[in-house]
């Protein structure tokens, strides 16, 4: 169950008959409106200010960590790194080296709150990470209403901006080409990827910066002009690259291919800023999780940081075809079914996982075996706590797990929100709610 007061007190005013609560309906909010397929939780998540800060410390110390793990483990050799990950080489020849200054800080976090703490269940770095379309919209959207607003003001609610502080970063990372003004800022897919992957979120993330005074432009990898003087996009000089693709919608594309190349020579060369560097789709894989959790492979880390990784982190495993010791990692997690999730190194959105606890024996060592031949991470279970809202339609109250998604930008935390299923139901469940999160100041929070 929730503890926190606030929680309570809000769950006892949408139940309250004839509370003003119930009448917010997120579908009126002009964006929210496009996302056809969406469902929202009557309230918002929330939480200690305190709790998410001292989190955010953590996610960010273990985020530099993660970026410093190529040079600590395979001394900044990319193709080092790539063969060690398990990735196509090519992306190492796509990359071609690291920068010497660690890329702009961005991405998002999968998390857990286990009713002690927050507990991470992966990251996600750099540019095509996805769900900021609904954000800031969402939360916007509840401060909007008079009796919402009314109740967060008596208790002090408020809310990270995500879209305001993604705006900000851009800027700010486009500063050293366009001295000081406005960037024009494209941003960019892969070839067919604004009709395959984005279910029309991306056209909604440009709206949403361009509300906030950004000159962006928006379409797919091809319409890149990229020459020894400038970049060009649909025809006009742009300043920075919001790259929406990853590598592996270019591996397979020659002519994508040859723009990727001569974009990242164009961002090393200071032509034109890109959101974000090439490697940063190296630094999101899963199995660096395993060089931050397994003492085996953690002996590069000082003790700060193993007592920071254990705070944030669960027990994680890497399941390498052909590395030394497999077998006994094998044999860990099979006697550990039960309190083991296993993702698949080329899973994405919840693809392939195997939840121990819901299969047998045998198909768990069957998912074993595939992970040991094609490469995976085995995660230790973290069993969310119950959050607790009323249904506004039945007046009933309902359980829910929150898997709690956190930006980060170059400044610090980037804001959030909450994708929810039924109590005890999979990740993957298609019958899904969304809410935006709110912080409220508590005696240990330092507001300045």
């Amino acid at each position: 169950m929730a503890k926190e007061p606030v929680s309570a007190l809000l769950n006892a005013e949408l139940a309250r008959p004839g509370s003003p609560l119930q009448s917010i309906d997120p579908r009126q909010h002009p964006v929210l409106a496009d996302l056809k397929r969406a469902r929202y939780l009557s309230r918002p998540l929330v939480y200690p200010e305190s709790e998410l800060r001292a989190f955010g410390a953590d996610l960010l110390g273990t985020v530099e960590l993660l970026t410093a793990l190529p040079k600590r483990l395979f001394d900044g050799d990319v193709a080092r790194t790539c063969q060690a990950l398990g990735l196509d080489p090519r992306k190492a020849e796509l990359v071609g080296e690291f920068e010497q200054q660690s890329p702009s800080r961005f991405g998002r976090i999968d998390s857990y709150h286990d009713g002690e703490a927050l507990r991470i269940l992966e990251f996600n770095v750099g540019g095509s990470v996805g769900g900021q379309e609904w954000v800031e919209p969402l939360a916007d959207m509840f401060w909007a209403n008079d009796a919402f607003r009314e109740f967060g003001t008596a208790h002090g609610l408020h809310y990270l901006k995500q879209t305001k502080l993604l705006a900000e970063a851009l800027r700010s990372s486009a500063a050293p080409v366009t001295s000081g003004r406005d960037p024009v800022i494209a941003m960019v897919e892969g070839t067919g990827g604004l009709d395959l992957y984005a279910e029309g979120s991306w056209f909604l993330l440009h709206r949403l910066l361009e509300a906030e005074g950004l000159d962006c432009r928006i379409g797919e990898v091809h319409e890149l002009e990229v020459t020894a003087s400038e970049v060009r996009f649909q025809g006009r000089r742009v300043d920075l690259v919001y790259r929406l693709f990853d590598l592996d919608q270019v591996v397979d594309d020659p002519d994508a291919w040859r723009t990727t190349v001569r974009l990242r020579d164009a961002h090393r060369s200071g032509q034109v800023a890109l959101w974000a560097p090439l490697e940063c789709d190296l630094i999101d894989n899963k199995r660096f999780l395993a060089y931050l959790s397994d003492p085996r492979l953690r002996g590069h880390m000082s003790q700060d940081e193993r007592d920071m990784v254990d705070r944030v982190l669960p027990w994680t495993r890497a399941l390498v075809p052909g590395a030394a010791g497999l077998d006994e990692v094998v044999a860990d997690c099979r006697e550990r079914r039960e309190h083991l999730i296993l993702k698949p190194d080329a899973g994405f959105a919840s693809r392939g996982i195997t939840c121990g606890w819901l299969v047998s024996d045998e198909q768990w060592a069957d998912a074993l075996r595939r992970g040991a031949a094609e490469g995976a991470v085995a995660q230790q279970r973290v069993v969310p706590r119950e959050e607790v809202a009323v249904n506004v339609e039945t007046g009933l109250t309902e359980s829910w797990d929150a898997c709690l998604g956190l930006y980060w930008v170059p400044g610090g935390l980037g804001g959030g929100g909450g994708r929810l299923v039924h109590s005890g139901e999979p990740a993957d469940s298609t019958d899904r709610r969304l809410s935006p999160m709110f912080l409220y100041p508590d005696q240990d929070t330092d507001r300045h």
